[in-house]
């Protein structure tokens, strides 16, 4: 009797949690409007039944090909102590933005530079001046609340490396210093509650973090819901 309750309330559980999942996820794609999939995934255990009592526990969402600031990313979103009626006690997110997209975003920076990523650092490479040489140009990434900053570094020319800020003393290459002023990109139409909090290169693309405040949890137009 005891195995056969067990049984019963495992199995009340799975399927309550996979509805609760597909609301969650259909929820999501109402407001996010991805071009690609979006999944969800109640991470507490027994989430399931946690739902019977206005409790979901908490929540991972994933959405592909979300459209913002004609700006296509893949967004991950992780909240803690998530309730039916759409409360939260915050959590994290993030957005990873694809190159070729960052290059456009930040296409002053160099003209004919390509962005790029490696070892957590952004490059931008390419070839420059007259005779076309290659130059990769070392870059950091700064944040405010609501904004990132790329600040060129390095710059490696035929294997051999300078700082960005020596260029201005040489007349044949202040141009391309100028070129390589700091570019910042302002991230709006973040939703109330939400802000951005650091930004890594990864193999996949520029990763922006977020953090996310407890209260309602927020929608893609700027307010909670």
């Amino acid at each position: 009797m005891t195995a056969t309750l067990a049984a019963l309330t495992c199995a009340t559980d799975l399927l309550v949690e996979h509805r609760t999942e597909g609301q969650v996820a259909a929820r999501a794609s109402h407001r996010l409007k991805p071009e690609g999939p979006v999944h969800a995934a109640l991470t507490t255990p027994l989430a399931g039944l946690r739902t019977l009592g206005g409790e979901v526990g908490d929540v991972e969402v994933s959405a592909e090909g979300v459209r913002r600031q004609h700006t296509v990313m893949d967004v991950t979103v992780r909240l803690k102590d998530v309730t039916t009626d759409g409360d939260s006690a915050g959590g994290t997110g993030t957005a990873t933005v694809g190159y070729d997209q960052v290059t456009r975003r930040v296409g002053s920076l160099g003209e004919g530079l390509t962005a790029g990523g490696q070892d957590g650092d952004l490059l931008l490479s390419g070839s420059v001046g007259r005779l076309g040489l290659p130059v990769t140009v070392r870059a950091e990434v700064t944040t405010t609340s609501n904004a990132f900053t790329v600040t060129p570094t390095t710059i490696s020319i035929l294997g051999r490396s300078a700082a960005v800020d020596d260029l201005a003393s040489l007349p044949a290459a202040s141009g391309l210093r100028a070129e390589l002023e700091p570019r910042t990109v302002a991230v709006t139409e973040l939703p109330r509650g939400v802000a951005l909090t650091s930004a890594r290169a990864a193999d996949s693309g520029l990763v922006l973090a977020f953090s996310i405040a407890a209260g309602p949890t927020p929608s893609a137009g700027g307010g909670a819901a």
